[in-house]
């Protein structure tokens, strides 16, 4: 029965358990409404227009501020605050683009512990972002930085090691 309600795209609303056979049945079930969320990605097939462009930049600020890494949600949350006003539509919708990587890698490309993929490289968004995070690295103690291109690990006997 359970299977048969989910297959059928309703949700029960309120569950009765059939007493001492362990089993849960739907009492009174209506039609899901379609799932949309006004954070979900915003693909490059989206268009903006003068009435929804206020709220997609809004969008896209929050979708940058709210990453889910502490680092990626300051840099990235506060490029957005100082630029996404100026941005053209086009720029808004290939910053779209560059919010819809994942985490770790745009960390990595950020850092330079990766190379960024072409198409990451010819987004005007990451380029600059790229830029100001590659002059924040540089700004620091270079005893204290990792090398260019190596990936950071610590383990729990680092200290033990050898520097290399």
């Amino acid at each position: 029965m359970l299977r048969a309600l989910f297959e059928s795209g309703k949700r029960a609303t309120r569950w009765q358990v059939v007493l001492g056979r362990g089993v849960l049945r739907p009492v009174a079930a209506h039609p899901t409404p379609a799932l949309s969320s006004p954070f979900a990605s915003t693909g490059a097939a989206d268009e903006i227009t003068d009435e929804n462009r206020e709220n997609y930049r809004r969008r896209l600020l929050y979708r940058s501020q709210q990453r889910g890494w502490l680092e990626l949600d300051l840099v990235m949350g506060e490029w957005a605050s100082k630029n996404l006003e100026a941005l053209s539509d086009d720029m808004l919708l290939e910053y779209s683009e560059l919010l819809d990587e994942e985490n770790p890698d745009l960390f990595k490309w950020f850092t330079g512990q990766l190379d960024a993929p072409d198409s990451m490289k010819s987004n005007f968004a990451f380029r600059k972002i790229y830029e100001e995070v590659q002059e924040r690295m540089s700004a620091g103690n270079y005893d204290s930085m990792n090398r260019t291109g190596a990936e950071w690990v610590r383990g729990w006997n680092d200290r033990d090691k050898p520097s290399s």
